[in-house]
């Protein structure tokens, strides 16, 4: 059983039979201004089975830890990021890019958790660049995870 998964809402053209790598080939090979970051709009996630919890670990750094809003609605726990680029650009001296290979202004991730987790007591930290969730999993179902089983 699988106690957490990466959710990702379906797309209009998925549900219209589209090939999503096709989309993404088509729309780098045909858009003439090609900007790297729309290739790139949601930062890597490592997610870590524990024996007490799960850890999910998103690379993404440049920020400070109020930028972050992390939501849970029933099993949906939703990991989102929305700074506003003109404030950033206040804030260093104008600059002409030649190219961006990196810039998330906004994202959302989400994940779709179990309910062997303890919603009350799920963490979040930021340190070095790595925004980390934990996520233990409830005391009653570790309890429960060793018993024998008779024979009948």
């Amino acid at each position: 059983m699988t106690l957490l998964r990466t959710y990702r809402p379906a797309r209009r053209n998925q549900e219209l039979g589209f090939n999503e790598a096709s989309e993404l080939y088509n729309r780098f090979f045909n858009d003439e201004r090609r900007d790297c970051n729309q290739f790139f709009a949601v930062p890597p996630a490592n997610i870590i089975e524990g024996e007490e919890d799960y850890r999910i670990n998103i690379a993404i750094p440049g920020f400070e830890k109020s930028d972050f809003n992390i939501e849970l609605n029933e099993n949906l726990l939703t990991i989102s990021l929305g700074k506003d680029e003109n404030q950033e650009n206040k804030n260093e001296e104008q600059n002409s890019y030649v190219m961006r290979e990196f810039n998330f202004n906004a994202f959302k991730r989400s994940f779709k958790i179990s309910e062997n987790i303890d919603k009350d007591k799920i963490e979040a930290s930021y340190e070095n660049g790595i925004l980390g969730l934990r996520l233990p999993i409830k005391e009653e179902v570790l309890k429960n995870t060793n018993r024998s089983i008779e024979v009948e």
